[in-house]
């Protein structure tokens, strides 16, 4: 299978890169508060692997340059034409207490393919300049986001995205490792280096938390594939290798649907991305690899090996499935372009392995009918069964004999012999009335249980022919 991939240098330090369409790619970094005047900027580019030149395979569409004197973004994400950006001010400016209005809100206007600055927030009320913005996250929807900081424990809040109001504070229990937002908006789950915690976003309640994890697991990333599905991935603290663990959070409830070591080359996770059917995840390493990863049986398809020369900072899959794209601090950007429908596609050597697994269960089904025709085994076993349980089965069904020259249901068991049908009745079956019948009840003993059966007998026949002989 064929992928057309393409790189380019944007000029500055990547921090953050976002997908605000199928194909248009926004960026953020920059040097930082004087660093050699490297510009702090976010850029939006129009990508296509598949051009012939570099400037068609990344057409510049705007830019936005920040303050120079600001640090360098931190963390970005966008919806609906809403794009937050985490960037602490100057750090003179934070130190004297003047504030520090580390989260900025722009809109992206899809027909100029523009930037405009809305507003700015201070939620932090720092004035410690290593406290940053760690963390961005917005619902698909872009009427909820979910913010955390760099502090430990941190602060995580909910915020709403139209205008920066927050929802809710939550301390959490330690340093916040990722966080990400259900694909409906409603819930947030965050994870710590050993624990998972999910939130409402309505309430502010905890809905549900897990903390019983591997002890040699390092939790590092997470995503929702659904809105009751989260992706966690971890890093082994013992050797090399990379843990997939798919958890359910339904009802409050966590449970592990799957869990799987998916590599053993990669020592850590920089980043990872979820397309938006949950079917394919992308995972950027500490050896700036990218690989790529079907959720199906959580298997990697494929690794694009130093796919950039210094630490991938994002990796990010486009809206439609048809890109994959990460930025780096060694100032690149780079894209790889999908097959169709990928995520499902079965290649030609998973074709041959599957032709060739059922061919050997083919030749071992044929072997065992023919072994078994060959020594009876088929006429062994029936008798067997026969033998074992139809003949049981019908000798424990019949334990209730019918007699029916007397027209009575005789009942034989453990319990002695029972009468099922009255006397009365039995006497009206061979056309006796009623009143001819007292005489004959008479000769009952219903304090013993005996019945004088042949005195019954004797004036049953009696009425009987009787009768016959009046008529």
């Amino acid at each position: 299978m064929k992928f057309v991939t393409a790189s380019c240098n944007v000029g500055y330090p990547a921090y953050g890169a976002k997908f605000l369409n199928n194909d248009t790619l926004l960026v953020a970094g920059g040097g930082g508060e004087g660093n050699n005047g490297i510009p702090n900027k976010l850029t939006t580019l129009r990508v296509d692997p598949t051009k012939g030149s570099e400037k068609e395979q990344f057409h510049e569409l705007s830019e936005f340059a920040l303050e120079d004197n600001d640090d360098s973004p931190t963390a970005i994400d966008a919806s609906k034409g809403i794009v937050l950006l985490g960037c602490n001010e100057n750090s003179a400016k934070i130190a004297e207490g003047r504030g520090n209005k580390h989260l900025r809100k722009f809109e992206y206007n899809v027909v100029d393919g523009q930037l405009k600055f809305v507003t700015s927030v201070d939620f932090d009320k720092s004035t410690n300049a290593d406290d940053y913005t760690k963390l961005v996250y917005m619902s698909r929807e872009g009427n909820v986001a979910a913010i955390a900081s760099s502090k430990v424990p941190a602060i995580m809040r909910i915020i709403d995205s139209s205008d920066l109001t927050e929802k809710f504070e939550i301390e959490t229990r330690g340093e916040v490792k990722d966080l990400h937002l259900s694909t409906d908006g409603k819930v947030v789950a965050y994870i710590t280096g050993s624990s998972l915690e999910v939130i409402s976003t309505v309430t502010g309640s905890c809905i549900a938390r897990k903390t019983d994890f591997d002890s040699n697991w390092s939790l590092s990333k997470i995503n929702f594939t659904a809105d009751d599905t989260v992706l966690i991935a971890a890093s082994l603290k013992k050797g090399k290798g990379i843990v997939l663990t798919k958890i359910s959070i339904k009802s409050g409830n966590t449970s592990v649907l799957k869990s799987k070591q998916v590599t053993n080359k990669f020592k850590g996770i920089t980043s990872m991305d979820v397309d938006m059917k949950g079917e394919l995840a992308v995972l950027a390493s500490n050896d700036n690899s990218i690989a790529l990863v079907k959720l199906k049986d959580m298997s990697i398809s494929k690794i694009f090996k130093q796919a950039h020369s210094f630490a991938i900072t994002e990796v990010i899959i486009s809206p439609d499935t048809s890109y994959v794209a990460s930025v780096s601090a060694a100032n690149t950007i780079h894209i790889i372009k999908l097959p169709f429908n990928y995520a499902n596609y079965t290649s030609t050597k998973e074709k041959i392995s599957k032709i060739f697994i059922n061919f050997i269960l083919i030749v071992l089904f044929s072997f065992i009918l023919q072994f078994s025709y060959k020594h009876n085994l088929h006429s062994t076993l029936f008798n067997y069964a026969k033998t074992n349980f139809i003949i049981k089965k019908d000798t424990i069904s019949s334990r209730y004999v019918i007699n029916e020259d007397l027209h009575q249901t005789t009942l034989f068991g453990n319990y002695g012999t029972k009468t099922s049908v009255s006397i009365a009745d039995s006497i009206r079956e061979h056309g006796v009335h009623e009143t001819e019948s007292v005489d004959s009840a008479k000769n009952l003993d219903v304090g013993n249980g005996n019945f004088n059966m042949e005195s019954i007998e004797t004036e049953v026949a009696e009425a009987t022919f009787g009768k016959g002989n009046d008529a």
